[in-house]
């Protein structure tokens, strides 16, 4: 599966993950929800620097995916503070995933650039997340 990630411009997240300083990235997860990961290792992932801009600039592969749920009050901080080197959060950010109730660690490795791929932004209409999809057809113009 390939999975199309917006990432946080402000965190300055693209320039990070393709200088090789940041191998993972955090990804929102419904702990109610059992089942499946929606990622999985060997995936790939296709960075679009933020949600307004339409093409892609980079390109990594899965390699590890940890489920992670805040079942103490400071079990996910400790979590995401061990694991700091490799996702380089800004405060912001670490503020606003260790409030959450579980999250998914995405690690990967062979990030690289990219020819640009242009985004169709009238087949894109959730921008909140991670989106999964086959194949570049249906997302590109």
């Amino acid at each position: 599966m390939n999975h199309l990630v917006i990432l946080d411009p402000r965190a300055g997240e693209l320039e990070k993950i393709l200088s090789g300083v940041k191998t993972m990235l955090v990804k929102e997860v419904d702990p109610a929800r059992t089942g499946a990961c929606p990622v999985s290792p060997g995936d790939s992932l296709y960075f679009l620097r933020n949600k307004d801009e339409c093409s892609l600039r980079g390109k990594a592969t899965v390699v590890r995916v940890l489920l992670i749920t805040n079942r103490s009050d400071d079990e996910l901080s400790h979590t995401l503070k061990a694991m700091q080197p490799r996702l380089q959060l800004t405060e912001d950010q670490y503020n606003y995933w260790s409030a959450k109730k579980g999250i998914v660690l995405v690690e990967f490795d062979c990030a690289h650039k990219i020819d640009v791929i242009q985004i169709a932004t009238n087949k894109i209409t959730d921008r909140s997340g991670w989106i999964p999809f086959e194949a570049f057809s249906p997302i590109t113009e």
